[in-house]
């Protein structure tokens, strides 16, 4: 009796454990399933999309801005002659300065579109009127600074001196180091080139730091032009015919604010300042 009983329970417990195992791999059959399912779908949307993205074809046209109303550029092209609206809102720009009239730029855009304004791609500024009256700048953290020079250094660790002796300056709290600043210069950097305008972080989006102008020494003075020398000993020829500089006498230290680069022969002076 005893080892019929025995029997009966060894049996029970086979059975048991098969059917453990059967829900065990129906789990697994289910999960596998699952898991491909997902995949298959994932990899249909992929295609889908990549196919969605070759189909659409580019072109491109190479032309200058003569108009600019908020995101659409009114462009000529260099091709044709042909004026027309460019949809800036979803295309990838690659620039320097901000657009402005006379700007060469180029253009990709959907191929034979027929919409109006057409939607740019792509857009890239190939030659910045902005950028050809201006002159370079740097942005950097200042390390040292005295009355006559700064150090600047920038993002990939290269640290320039610089002169400030001729610079307009606007900070708040003067120039400190520690402080990012961004120097407009010209010369060389690796040369102690001279800053002429000196902007410090705490002023970025002040009136001020729009402005440009230039520090130095009265040389010489007539009704519509005066020349200011620098501490380098260069020469920077003034003009205005609002202006007269007669006022000003040889040696006075002034501030001459400026449209344009200090690079150009003759400087437009908008304002002047004694020191």
């Amino acid at each position: 009796m005893k080892k019929t009983l025995l029997a009966m329970a060894v049996l029970a417990m086979a059975l048991g454990a098969t059917g453990c195992s059967s829900d065990k791999g129906g789990e697994t059959a289910a999960t596998t399933v699952a898991e491909s399912t997902t995949a298959a779908t994932q990899a249909s949307e992929s295609a889908e999309t990549e196919e969605t993205e070759e189909e659409v074809e580019e072109e491109s046209m190479t032309g200058v801005i003569t108009g600019i109303n908020g995101d659409i550029l009114t462009v000529l092209s260099d091709d044709d002659g042909s004026e027309k609206d460019y949809d800036l809102s979803k295309a990838e720009i690659t620039q320097e300065f901000p657009f402005a009239e006379g700007d060469l730029v180029e253009i990709m855009f959907p191929y034979e579109t027929t919409e109006d304004p057409v939607p740019a791609i792509s857009i890239e500024v190939l030659e910045s009127v902005i950028a050809q009256n201006s002159d370079p700048t740097a942005v950097g953290t200042v390390t040292e600074a005295n009355e006559t020079t700064l150090t600047l250094e920038m993002e990939e660790g290269d640290s320039y001196t610089i002169s400030i002796a001729n610079a307009y300056v606007v900070a708040a709290d003067g120039i400190a180091a520690g402080k990012e600043a961004t120097v407009t210069y010209i010369g060389d950097l690796d040369d102690e080139a001279m800053a002429v305008k000196v902007v410090m972080e705490d002023s970025y989006d002040t009136e001020e730091a729009k402005l440009n102008a230039f520090v130095g020494k009265v040389v010489q003075s007539e009704e519509n032009n005066i020349v200011l020398e620098a501490a380098n000993e260069d020469f920077y020829t003034f003009v205005s015919d609002d202006m007269d500089f007669t006022q000003y006498n040889a040696g006075d230290t002034l501030q001459i604010f400026y449209t344009g680069t200090i690079t150009d022969k003759e400087i437009t002076a908008d304002k002047v300042e004694k020191k």
